[in-house]
């Protein structure tokens, strides 16, 4: 039976950290990653718009607004139809229907990965993953904080199966996901 994960977390709080080393402590398993924001940014791309994290925002409130608040968690699921993996990783979850989306599935895991805003601050300077965030002033990195696309996701933690904090090392954090690993497995 597919193990399915769901990955709530704040910008710079190390999902995709925790991705890339769960397929490396188990390279026999495959795992899927879904992530929330590929869905946007696939469609940013359609359109010919910048894969900005503002545009990622207008076009997730503008879906939730047209379509309803379930539009996103919709087309993840859609996503996944008929998939085979060992793991499905539902990377993002910023809105209540995703959360329900996950937490309905068969072997489900919450899980939500947070740390100190000062250090995913510094972390994404680092990365620069998505278009604007080289030269992004802490000032925007806190008004991004409050944005309706990122404010949720506390409460939404609240609500997960297992809290990871991710404020050492990158091996304290490691040892913790491989904890965990050895938990849910």
């Amino acid at each position: 039976m597919t193990k399915v994960i769901g990955l709530i977390g704040e910008k710079g709080s190390g999902k995709q950290t925790f991705v890339n080393f769960l397929k490396e402590i188990a390279p026999d398993l495959n795992i899927r990653q879904v992530r929330f924001s590929d869905i946007l940014a696939q469609t940013l791309m359609i359109w010919d718009i910048p894969n900005t994290r503002s545009n990622l925002q207008k076009l997730s409130l503008s879906m939730e607004e047209t379509f309803g608040q379930s539009s996103l968690a919709n087309a993840a699921k859609f996503s996944i139809e008929g998939d085979m993996a060992d793991v499905l990783v539902f990377d993002g979850i910023r809105r209540e229907p995703e959360l329900i989306l996950v937490k309905n599935m068969p072997n489900s895991t919450l899980i939500y990965i947070t740390a100190d805003q000062n250090l995913r601050y510094e972390r994404l300077k680092l990365r620069s993953e998505k278009v604007g965030e080289t030269g992004l002033t802490y000032e925007q990195f806190l008004a991004e904080e409050k944005s309706k696309a990122e404010i949720n996701i506390p409460a939404l933690g609240k609500k997960a199966d297992k809290k990871l904090e991710n404020q050492g090392s990158l091996d304290k954090f490691k040892d913790k996901i491989r904890q965990l690993f050895q938990q849910v497995w």
